[in-house]
């Protein structure tokens, strides 16, 4: 029988992804009062005062962070994929403090079968060299798990990250918009690692995927317009070009080219479709399977607007989360 898994620390709990992942295990009577936080001595993040915090050097030296491990269960890692050897460190400090289980630092797309040659090949190397290092550790009492997600549906579409700008609404359709992509929510995100978390014989040593949809360009720009009773301006591109240009702006070290290399390979289809021919474990999980594109577009769109046109709009837009490199897909 797996050992249980009670007391659980998050590392990246401030980024786009964290805030999502640090409420789903708070709010699970499963964990609830034993969820604690690992943050750089330099962050000014706050978090809920009943949240323990572990503070850090900056440079996540390996004694603090076994100090920090010490009697915790697992681990959820989300700190920057691009800092490769800091994550070594941490798994190495989590065998030393007899942590039983790492959520790796992925949550993204079809990392395990994409070769390292794509457009996003930097990312997925240091994915890559991560989990293999995981991997070469194993039977030292550490298990693990990848979490594959394909895009966030709500962050990606309230940040233009998907190809389409609420504000303008516009829409850029990479081909001809019929590609199937797997989408998946934030909160979703944050209850299937809550859930794995939860069931960690069947989740050890392996990717999970889920996703809260499959779906094209052609589809959510359907619902965008019945939602916004519009319709949209379209570009077209191709995804060609969006990953030639995703990759010459990421050899210049121009950050913004992730989205277009993502979208480029992810409305490409092909091992990027990782939800065809596979069984996704939405079930194992607890998830829904095939949540409603249009109820959550509406929703996404009507909270946009919220924060255009609210008294508090400023306030809410200043708390947003900022933007980690290692959560962009």
């Amino acid at each position: 029988m797996a050992s249980i898994l009670k007391n659980i620390i998050v590392i990246g709990a401030s980024g786009n992804l964290g805030p999502s992942i640090l409420s789903a295990l708070d709010s699970n009577p499963r964990f609830a009062g034993d969820i604690e936080v690992l943050s750089r001595s330099s962050s000014k993040t706050t978090f809920p005062p009943h949240i323990k915090i572990h503070r850090v050097s900056d440079s996540y030296p390996f004694d603090e962070l076994v100090a920090a491990f010490k009697d915790q269960d697992a681990i959820v890692d989300m700190a920057p994929i691009t800092e490769v050897a800091t994550h070594k460190t941490i798994i190495d400090a989590a065998i030393q403090a007899g942590v039983k289980r790492i959520i790796l630092s992925e949550f993204g797309t079809n990392v395990p079968e994409l070769q390292t040659t794509e457009p996003l090949a930097e990312i997925y190397r240091g994915k890559v060299e991560i989990r293999k290092y995981m991997e070469s550790k194993e039977g030292q009492g550490l298990t693990w798990t990848g979490l594959v997600v394909g895009a966030f549906f709500d962050w990606g579409l309230e940040d233009g990250f998907i190809g389409f700008d609420l504000k303008s609404k516009t829409a850029t359709i990479s081909d001809a918009g019929t590609t199937p992509t797997n989408f998946t929510l934030l909160a979703t995100t944050g209850l299937a690692t809550a859930a794995i978390l939860d069931k960690p014989a069947e989740t050890a040593n392996r990717y999970v995927f889920i996703n809260s949809f499959r779906t094209t360009q052609n589809e959510i720009l359907s619902a965008l317009q019945t939602v916004t009773r519009q319709k949209w301006n379209v570009k077209h591109t191709t995804c060609e070009e969006e990953s030639k240009t995703g990759r010459e702006k990421m050899e210049k070290g121009d950050w913004s080219g992730v989205g277009h290399a993502i979208m480029g390979a992810s409305y490409g289809g092909g091992k990027y479709d990782f939800a065809q021919g596979r069984e996704l474990d939405n079930e194992l999980l607890g998830l829904p399977v095939d949540e409603d594109l249009e109820t959550t577009v509406e929703r996404i769109v009507r909270g946009e607007q919220e924060k255009e046109v609210g008294p508090d709009a400023m306030m809410i837009t200043e708390d947003l989360p900022v933007l980690q490199r290692p959560n962009l897909e």
